[in-house]
């Protein structure tokens, strides 16, 4: 069942940037279940949209029978330069890298750790999938994913494990995978979150290809941005975070001097920490509390 239910992760940090001000102009990358668009509907801004989902679709065509104001493009965040919209220039721009309760609820993606889904973990319609990774990358690939997305200290270890394991029996579901990491006698990182996250998230990373959509985003959203513009990115864990705060730091102009680099644009970093959740809204969300918040106002 589709759900526009969606409690969006730190709507009200996201808006405080904007308090005030009427009429805007903003780009939802990360559609998801509409919550952050739906904040921003209710506020009389202009949305425009995107979203891969099919789902978030339905979502978008149920939404803007109450507020006109909203635009769904259905693609990917990475494609934002083939965007034909009216709107040219945003005030404001909202990437949230997280994943809707649609998208963790889907038996077909296979996100959740609670539903012995098949091995897929593809949200984007590629041709990869968990499922060939597990069983066809060799002992190395597998190391190097674990390693590099999933930051797993015995990498070496748990990618031996899976090879030796396969050669018995392929791995099929979720559930068959998250036993094999339960048996592996790998020392995962953290007691405060589920033993597998670290395997679940390097094989999504390297599924659907994240860290690189993410630069990829990065390297065009610029040209997107009115003057005075907001640039709001949420992530979700250190990777991401890395890219995003490297990206305002490369970028950054202090307040009111004169642009003198070869780009005549850049960021006043506006999060020199990212912002994180509230106490109030972990306890209602526990999504939220991983979730980091940073935000750039654009100089051109």
């Amino acid at each position: 069942m589709i759900r526009d239910k969606h409690i969006p992760i730190m709507a009200n940090e996201v808006l405080s940037f904007i308090d005030g001000k009427k009429n805007l102009s903003i780009l939802d990358c990360t559609f998801g279940g509409g919550g952050h668009s739906k904040k921003f509907l209710e506020r009389g801004h202009f949305v425009t949209a995107l979203d891969q989902d099919d789902n978030s679709l339905v979502i978008a065509k149920k939404l803007k029978k109450k507020f006109p104001n909203i635009f769904f493009y259905k693609t990917n965040f990475k494609n934002i330069n083939l965007l034909k919209s009216e709107t040219k220039k945003f005030n404001l721009i909202l990437l949230d890298l997280g994943f809707s309760s649609n998208q963790l609820d889907d038996f077909n993606l296979g996100l959740s750790f609670k539903l012995n889904s098949k091995l897929n973990m593809n949200y984007l319609g590629g041709n990869l999938n968990a499922y060939k990774i597990i069983n066809y990358y060799d002992k190395y690939e597998l190391q190097r994913i674990f390693d590099l997305y999933g930051e797993i200290n015995q990498a070496d270890k748990l990618a031996k494990y899976i090879v030796n394991q396969r050669s018995i029996k392929k791995i099929n579901t979720n559930f068959e995978l998250i036993e094999i990491l339960r048996d592996s006698g790998v020392n995962f990182r953290s007691k405060k979150i589920h033993f597998a996250t670290q395997a679940f998230q390097a094989l999504r990373i390297e599924t659907n290809r994240e860290l690189d959509n993410l630069i990829e985003f990065l390297e065009k959203v610029h040209d997107y941005l009115d003057t005075s513009a907001y640039l709001a990115i949420i992530s979700f864990h250190s990777l991401e975070d890395r890219i995003v705060k490297n990206y305002f730091k490369e970028n950054k102009i202090k307040k009111n001097i004169v642009l003198d680099n070869k780009k005549y644009w850049g960021f006043e970093n506006l999060t020199k920490k990212p912002l994180i959740a509230s106490k109030p809204e972990v306890l209602k969300n526990k999504r939220a509390r991983s979730a980091k918040l940073r935000v750039g106002r654009f100089i051109n």
